[in-house]
């Protein structure tokens, strides 16, 4: 009997001893943790766009993004002789597209995205975006930022190019003319879990333009500029948000022009399971910056706006 309460005894201080390691490895575990200090903001967007504008988000190391992206014509214009009748006719801008783009985003790293697209108005672009700053948890760093860069090469026939009136063309043509360029540094913020903002400041350069003039100021658009965006997303519930974003052009050619605007884009964004899908309406008639920054002519206040979406499938390279 006292052999047997010896080896339980034993047994017992045996187990104890071993819980009492393991309690101990466990709580070093969550010092270790406690050591690591604060952690970085993930998800500050869902995807790589609001709507018009680009997000702080990029495309998952070793990851194929490929895009088709399609916006349509104008709900209405006011400018028409029978708006309602041509909004009907066009079934709402659904029978009209404005600009379709095909595109390919690869990951170099989790924060360096690599781009190339085609849109329909014959432009080809390159882009890059490489993040290189990442908020933290406790807004010890409180935003995340970004670069942004694209080129743009027009390959449209010199007459769409350059305008058929020899006006137009008294000078030698070159193919540097078709380039643009365009450059943005996106700041973003993850204030809290319903709330995310970005600023987005650029700079747009275009080697040629037509001239054209400003009739109420009389200033003469500029082949450089620069521009501000912001961009917001509103997270009403867990798969339901509200997304926007708004450019505004600091150059004399855009102020109270009657022919020229500054793109607007607002609608909602859906999470289905592992899809995200991001419906709005826009005055912004072409889908990357090279264009829509200094092209856009439609106006809200004329509900020259029009319906875009994107289908995008992801591989892993």
């Amino acid at each position: 009997m006292q052999k047997t309460i010896r080896n339980l005894f034993v047994t017992f201080s045996v187990f104890s001893s071993l819980s009492a390691l393991s309690q101990d490895d466990l709580l070093s575990l969550v010092d270790d943790k406690k050591d690591e200090g604060p952690k970085k903001v993930y998800a500050t967007f869902k995807t790589v766009r609001i709507g018009n504008a680009q997000t702080i988000e990029t495309v998952k190391k070793h990851h194929l993004d490929y895009r088709i992206s399609h916006r349509f014509g104008n709900v209405y214009n006011s400018d028409l002789k029978n708006p309602l009748n041509e909004s009907f006719q066009s079934w709402l801008g659904f029978d009209a597209a404005s600009d379709i783009r095909m595109s390919f985003d690869y990951g170099v790293t989790d924060n360096l995205t690599l781009g190339i697209g085609r849109s329909r108005n014959k432009l080809i672009d390159g882009n890059m975006k490489w993040k290189i700053l990442q908020q933290k948890t406790d807004f010890s760093m409180p935003v995340s930022v970004a670069l942004f860069s694209s080129v743009g090469y027009f390959h449209s026939h010199p007459d769409d190019f350059y305008g058929i009136a020899s006006s137009d063309r008294d000078f030698k043509t070159s193919e540097l003319h078709r380039f643009n360029f365009f450059y943005q540094v996106i700041i973003a913020s993850k204030l809290n879990d319903m709330f995310s903002l970005e600023i987005l400041p650029g700079y747009m350069y275009r080697n040629y333009i037509r001239e054209k003039i400003n009739s109420n100021n009389k200033a003469a658009d500029e082949n450089g500029f620069a521009n501000i965006g912001f961009g917001g997303r509103i997270r009403l519930t867990k798969r339901f948000s509200i997304i926007g974003d708004y450019f505004y052009n600091f150059s004399k050619y855009y102020a109270n022009n009657t022919n020229a605007s500054t793109p607007l884009s607002l609608g909602v964004e859906i999470e289905t399971g592992g899809h995200v899908f991001s419906l709005f309406y826009t005055n912004a008639s072409y889908l990357v910056e090279n264009n829509f920054m200094p092209l856009t002519t439609d106006k809200w206040s004329k509900g020259q706006v029009k319906f875009g979406f994107c289908i995008s499938r992801t591989f892993a390279l």
